[in-house]
């Protein structure tokens, strides 16, 4: 039996989560919900579901097991709050919040009211980079002892223009939120906890409240290091999105866009193969990585087990950016105690 679930918020990212509605069978919309009456009403014709312009109004009407939202950043918390106060399960866009607080917050709330909360960090379901955490937990890179991402992107202004939000702290969060989380996120599944780090922040070529371009560092609780380069400075079109892993018995590097391996020196195996194989994998389309998040959310409800992408696992890299983002304010080391509270 499919999974009722409303959708809230049916703007550029609601459409992706529509397209990929479309192609999957385990998730029935029955309700949309926008501060737009047209744009709930368009979102809602292809599945015959009802439309709202008010939260508490839908959840009151709408016969729903869950709520996907997928509004601006800076109304996840409250959305979220509002969906798993009323005893359903929610899935939300990346970031789950923009504050550790806030996120931790949310988390706490579902396992109070015994609902799953789960955020589309999706990049760990890509296939490079499945491969290269089966890689890890094989134990074939050995001991992690460096890494880096590299998220260099063409955001023009008219990309931040188009919608007021973009750019905003408050709502947005900046590069680090709204672009790099995805890449953060795998590393901090590769390398584990973080104790300190430290970050330039800066706002260089766009008109916009938060930064555009941030250059960090990490260290790992196990001692290991890491950089984080991140910019939306870069003309005409995206440059590229890397990942790079360095262990005591092996290097991968993915990039220069997450669907690609340009560095595979792991055992025995033979890098070109391994890049010639994943390349031989069907074309993803733009809409594949939100269905693979949508369809484990309702198996994990259906199977009552703890979905992949639970919104606990991505507390740590919340806390991370935060870190970076206070530290190019106060230009000094944060540790992440002070981010979380709790002590290393």
């Amino acid at each position: 039996m499919a999974i009722r679930a409303a959708l809230i918020g049916c703007g550029k990212i609601g459409q992706r989560h529509l397209q990929a509605l479309v192609h999957q069978n385990a998730i029935d919309l029955v309700a949309t919900v926008d501060t737009s009456q047209e744009r709930a009403e368009a979102a809602a014709v292809a599945f015959d579901a009802d439309a709202f312009t008010e939260m508490d109004v839908m959840l009151d009407k709408a016969n729903i097991d869950a709520a996907i939202i997928a509004t601006p950043s800076g109304l996840h918390r409250d959305l979220a709050f509002q969906v798993i106060g009323r005893g359903k399960h929610v899935i939300v866009e990346k970031p789950l919040a923009l504050t550790y607080r806030d996120a931790k917050a949310i988390v706490d709330l579902a396992k109070e009211r015994n609902v799953f909360a789960v955020v589309t960090q999706f990049n760990r379901m890509l296939p490079t980079v499945e491969q290269l955490l089966q890689a890890h937990q094989d134990g074939r890179l050995g001991r992690i002892v460096n890494g880096g991402v590299a998220v260099r992107w063409s955001r023009p202004q008219s990309y931040y223009d188009e919608a007021p939000w973009r750019g905003t702290f408050a709502m947005d969060g900046g590069v680090l939120f709204n672009q790099a989380i995805h890449a953060i996120d795998v590393l901090l599944q590769l390398m584990g906890p973080v104790a300190e780090v430290f970050a330039y922040t800066a706002t260089l070529t766009h008109q916009i409240e938060a930064e555009d371009s941030v250059a960090g560092t990490l260290r790992f609780q196990s001692g290991a290091l890491a950089t984080v380069a991140a910019t939306t400075c870069v003309p005409k079109t995206n440059l590229e999105e890397r990942l790079t892993v360095v262990g005591e018995n092996g290097v991968v590097v993915i990039g220069p866009t997450v669907n690609q391996v340009d560095t595979w020196r792991v055992g025995d195996d033979d890098e070109d193969e391994v890049r010639q194989a994943l390349l031989d994998l069907p074309s993803r389309p733009s809409w594949q990585s939100h269905q693979d998040a949508l369809k484990d959310f309702a198996d994990a409800i259906e199977e009552g087990r703890r979905p992949r992408l639970d919104a606990a696992s991505a507390l740590a890299g919340i806390a991370v950016i935060e870190g970076l983002m206070q530290s190019g304010r106060e230009g000094r080391v944060v540790t992440m105690s002070e981010i979380t509270g709790e002590s290393v």
